[in-house]
């Protein structure tokens, strides 16, 4: 609830202060719609995290570079050679792996198909459709005004589900915490804001099927950021690695810088 009210208060203040004249309706509301858009995938994923191992459920969202992929050489005629597309498949992949722990506390070794993980299969199809309506917009509006109608959507959508009296009470006692509110308005308010921004940018410049496929490789950085944590701050970080967890990550994290470097080349 929190990702949806910070990312649409920036996005109102930033509307408020500059709202883009002489812009069509149409072109207001599809970037209004990639807030809603990944506002639901979020909640399929957060919803499938309850119920199901991380294990399998991140890895199930990481497939949406695909999708963007596949549907931007359908409707914008991007096509990417076999060096890009090899790139796109190392960084999918990587961030597969990085997303899989060895020897899971659920002890379910096996995997099972179950009809649930078609939402998943669609909180992927719905983000690589967000990304493609950015890339369908990105020269009729400015890169601050898409992220700040994206954060608009995103608040709609996750205040409707999410916005509850006790909710909105226990939100409230947290951001009075001196401690640890700053660091839940920099983490979740902040930094996605001016991420989202980055890869819009990005989104207009280049290829998305590249561009979606590293924005793809979060979970290398995470591990990375968590490792380095439970090795120099063991207070503050619980998660444990083993080493067969450390080398899978670490063949991970190659395979997604050896796309970077693909990407940068091609």
């Amino acid at each position: 609830m929190f990702v949806g009210g910070s990312q649409g208060l920036f996005g109102a203040i930033v509307l408020l202060a500059n709202f883009p004249a002489g812009v069509e309706f149409e072109i207001i509301a599809k970037a209004w719609s990639i807030g809603v858009l990944q506002a639901f995938t979020l909640i399929f994923m957060f919803w499938m995290l309850k119920r199901e191992d991380p294990s399998r459920v991140i890895p199930a969202m990481q497939t949406s570079p695909i999708y963007v992929a596949v549907l931007a050489w359908i409707i914008f005629g991007e096509s990417l050679n076999t060096l890009q597309w090899t790139a796109v498949l190392l960084a999918v992949g990587g961030s597969v792996m990085a997303s899989v722990k060895i020897g899971t506390s659920s002890g379910k070794g096996s995997i099972i198909f179950q009809p649930l993980f078609l939402l998943l299969a669609v909180g992927a199809l719905l983000m690589a459709s967000s990304q493609l309506i950015t890339k369908s917009i990105v020269d009729d509006l400015s890169t601050l005004h898409i992220v700040s109608l994206r954060g608009i959507g995103l608040f709609t959508v996750m205040w409707l589900v999410f916005a509850r009296p006790a909710a909105l009470r226990g939100l409230g006692s947290f951001l009075k915490q001196p401690k640890q509110a700053p660091w839940l308005i920099i983490a979740e308010g902040v930094m996605p804001f001016n991420g989202h921004l980055l890869i819009t940018y990005a989104i207009g410049k280049g290829p998305i099927a590249l561009v979606s496929s590293l924005g793809g490789a979060r979970p290398i950085f995470v591990f990375s950021m968590s490792a380095l944590g439970a090795k120099f701050a063991p207070k503050l970080i619980y998660e444990k690695f083993t080493r067969a967890d450390l080398i899978l990550k670490l063949v991970s994290a190659g395979m997604v810088v050896a796309a970077v470097v693909i990407i940068s080349v091609s």
